[in-house]
This record gives structure tokens, sequence and C-alpha cells, in this order.
């Protein structure tokens, strides 16, 4: 992945598709997490990890995953007993990016992320 990249195709996705504030800056910090790890395939990270950084209560961080799983951004895989959770990102470059409707003044740069 490229963190640039997948940055800007986050953004250019959130103006036809939105998202809550909380989801928004949970995605940030599982993407600057998975870049500080390598960009493994699954990494692991511990719910008090998340609520430290993010300094979210467990339903208001319970609530904004489950968005971004809806949304199709990230897996969640919990883990039996007290291990923490698997996380999967997955990448927004090369899907096309809709135009916005409701902005007439805004123009993308480009439909897809380019390397």
């Amino acid at each position: 992945m490229n963190y640039i990249m997948e940055l800007n195709s986050f953004y250019a996705r959130l103006l036809t598709q939105p998202l809550t504030s909380d989801a928004q800056a949970l995605w940030g910090v599982l993407m600057h997490l998975c870049n500080r790890a390598g960009w493994p395939p699954h990494f692991t990270v511990a719910s008090s990890t998340l609520l430290g950084m993010l300094g979210y209560s467990y339903s208001a961080l319970s609530r904004a995953r489950t968005e971004l799983v809806e949304a199709g951004l990230i897996m969640h895989i919990p883990r039996p007993g007290r291990l923490a959770p698997y996380y999967v990102l997955h990448s927004l470059c090369g899907k096309p990016v809709d135009k916005p409707v409701d902005k007439p003044f805004l123009t993308l740069v480009s439909k897809t992320c380019q390397p």
C-alpha cells in the first residue's frame, strides 16, 4: 500500500460516501498502525490501545469499527479470550471514485489512484 495514495483515495471517497468523524479517526489510526507495522496483510491491535489513541468509550469504538466494516473499508476478526483482534485494511487505490453530485464547484484530479 502507498500511504499517501490511500489517504487521498479515502478523502475522495468521503465526498460521495460520508462517514462519521469517529469512523474517520479510527480509519486514520488503523492506517497509521498498519503503516508502522510495514503493511502486513493483517495485524493485531488491542482495543485498549485504540481507546488510548482516540479517547473514545468502548461503545463509540465499537460503533466506529462497525461503520468501517459495513462500508467495506476494514475487516475486524475477533479472537478468543483476551487476545487482540485482527484487522485487515482494504486498499482504496484502483477503485473508481464517483464525482460528487452535491459539490458542483469541486473537481477531482483523477477517478482512481495513480502511482
